[in-house]
């Protein structure tokens, strides 16, 4: 099969190749900044619900 291959064909797939790797290297970087995003998010949310859980039984505790 690769035998009456030319150097047109050869150069397609050799840029064929370095694209599927570029594409896969940018999904991947979006992947995981959209992840890290994502975990502070909930980091923040986790945060606010103790401050606002805290802030609710400090009161009581006082009484």
């Amino acid at each position: 099969m690769f035998d009456n291959w030319g150097y047109v064909e050869w150069l397609i797939l050799i840029i064929d190749v370095a694209a599927a790797v570029i594409v896969v290297r940018f999904l991947r970087s979006k992947i995981k900044s959209k992840l890290l995003e994502v975990e502070q998010r909930q980091n923040r949310q986790t945060k606010k619900r103790r401050e606002l859980a805290r802030q609710k039984t400090t009161p009581l505790e006082e009484e």
